[in-house]
């Protein structure tokens, strides 16, 4: 039996091609196979300064100042009473929207037992601005 040798000009050479195409086809599975989901968030806009009369009745304007200043339509309150104060502008208009207008150094936590006490009124439009 006769043992082939390689000489230094016959070396060996490993073909990559078909792993090329196993690892191009990984990508195209993993590409087609992932799903994305879409995000939701709190949309956050800019208030508008010029409210007319016929918006002062559909929209319930929320303040917050520092120092515990809460009001709801220019009619002050506390913070626990807001929900009371938007139940009977609801109550009188089953459209109503909130305006929620914050002093920057409100706390969060309050800022998010409003938007609370807004939901628990079913008022489903709100917008949130800072000044």
């Amino acid at each position: 039996m006769k043992v082939r040798r390689l000489n230094h000009s016959q070396e060996a050479e490993i073909n990559i091609t078909p792993m090329l195409d196993v690892v191009f086809i990984m990508l195209i599975f993993f590409i087609v196979t992932t799903s994305f989901s879409k995000e939701i968030g709190l949309g956050l806009f800019k208030a508008s300064h010029n409210v007319t009369e016929d918006n002062k009745v559909k929209v319930a304007i929320i303040k917050l100042d520092v120092n515990d200043n809460f009001s709801v339509n220019g009619v002050a309150t506390k913070l626990e009473g807001i929900q009371s104060l938007l139940a009977n502008l609801k109550a009188s208009n089953p459209e109503l929207k909130a305006q929620i207008i914050s002093s920057v150094e409100i706390t969060t936590g309050d800022l998010v037992q409003v938007i609370q006490q807004v939901k628990e009124n079913n008022i489903i439009s709100y917008t949130v601005s800072s000044f």
